[in-house]
């Protein structure tokens, strides 16, 4: 979280990004748009191997081209031996730089995450374990976003989160695939 935020006051103290580290000016001026997107979809936790429903919600800032987003997304994911709820800051940027009704984007992030942990299989040993944890990682992905109209998008997302080790158990990477629907304002 440190790193997050000292990033964060770089960028908002440096004067060769002073025109592009002020969405809410931008905003009124109709150069920044504000965008909300729900994503639903199937998660993988590495250590169970078991596919089961994840989904998130996050309020990012992109230009009015739309060719890169920053945004605060929240990801929960239960395949119910391993329960997460993921909060980071991330950002996606369009893999050409002219994003106009399609486009393929890239995107990583800094995530804090909370764990759950009931059951775990290593070498098909099942190990109750019944305890919860926390962990920062990384994350990266790829995306295909198809917009209908000036306001509206959707995309399909994958998305790869190196967790790493809690509550004693290397829980490995915790895998997304998402439908995503995006409103602009």
């Amino acid at each position: 979280m440190k790193k997050v935020l000292f990033l964060l006051t770089l960028l908002a103290s440096s004067s060769a990004f002073a025109q592009w580290n002020n969405p809410l000016d931008g905003y009124c001026a109709g150069e920044y748009r504000f965008i909300g997107t729900l994503g639903l979809g199937v998660g993988e936790q590495q250590i169970n191997d078991d596919q089961d429903f994840a989904g998130y919600a996050s309020i990012g800032v992109t230009p009015a081209a739309g060719i890169w987003q920053v945004e605060l997304r929240y990801t929960n994911f239960d395949d119910s031996s391993v329960s997460v709820d993921q909060w980071g800051i991330g950002a996606k940027v369009d893999f050409t730089m002219s994003c106009d009704v399609q486009c393929l984007y890239w995107m990583v992030g800094w995530n804090y995450g909370e764990f759950d942990v009931g059951t775990v299989y290593r070498h098909d040993v099942e190990y109750i374990v019944d305890d919860d944890g926390d962990d920062n990682y990384w994350n990266a992905g790829i995306g295909y976003r198809y917009r209908w109209t000036r306001d509206f998008d959707t995309s399909i997302e994958y998305n790869y989160n190196d967790v790493g080790k809690v509550t004693g158990f290397d829980l490995g990477h915790l895998r997304t695939l998402t439908v995503n629907f995006a409103f602009q304002f």
